[in-house]
């Protein structure tokens, strides 16, 4: 698996991005794009400790630096939890939070609407697809959160949910994903 794991500094910055900062844990090159595939798509559950271990082994640089009120696993939608039976960031935020002490924002804190998936759709597609999404169903005023998601590929998600969270008062917040595409 050394092929997969991401050099030093995976500090990356997005043009104009919403957020504070952002870190992937991976590179994302085979054997991850299969293996991240069958664990969300095909409920393979096996692969959460591969995934869990990636990020445990390669945390942010400026993790020591900020200051997390609250962490959010990426939500999915009620309609695509039952479909997956499980929603794969819940997986990921479990071993962290057991790791770092942090307090998980609840399920239900944030409503996320059901709408194709985005990974069927291309950039332009996924950000008039997410547009509105996403409704804060917490007081999050003041909250630096810490999102985590396994992966970035357009960043139209990310940052339609940093959007939302930001509306709603939220201060900071920073990403952290498994691999970024």
């Amino acid at each position: 698996m050394a092929n997969v794991w991401a050099q030093p500094h995976q500090q990356y910055t997005t043009p104009d991005a919403l957020w504070q900062r952002e870190w992937f844990s991976a590179k994302y090159a085979p054997p991850l794009p299969t293996a991240l595939h069958e664990w969300k798509h095909a409920g393979k559950i096996g692969f959460s400790k591969l995934f869990q271990m990636i990020m445990l082994e390669n945390p942010p640089i400026w993790l020591p630096e900020v200051a997390i009120n609250a962490v959010l696993p990426m939500p999915i939608s009620t309609t695509r939890r039952l479909t997956r039976g499980f929603n794969q960031c819940d997986e990921l935020i479990d071993v962290l939070v057991k790791q770092y002490g942090w307090r998980v924002l609840p399920n239900q804190a944030i409503f996320r609407q059901h709408k194709a998936a985005q990974s069927t759709l291309n950039k332009a597609q996924r950000i008039n697809n997410i547009h509105d999404s996403f409704q804060i169903k917490y007081d999050v005023r003041g909250l630096n959160i810490l999102i985590i998601d396994d992966i970035l590929t357009t960043g139209a998600t990310l940052t339609e949910l940093t959007r939302s969270l930001k509306n709603a008062g939220a201060n900071h917040i920073y990403i952290w994903v498994v691999a970024r595409r």
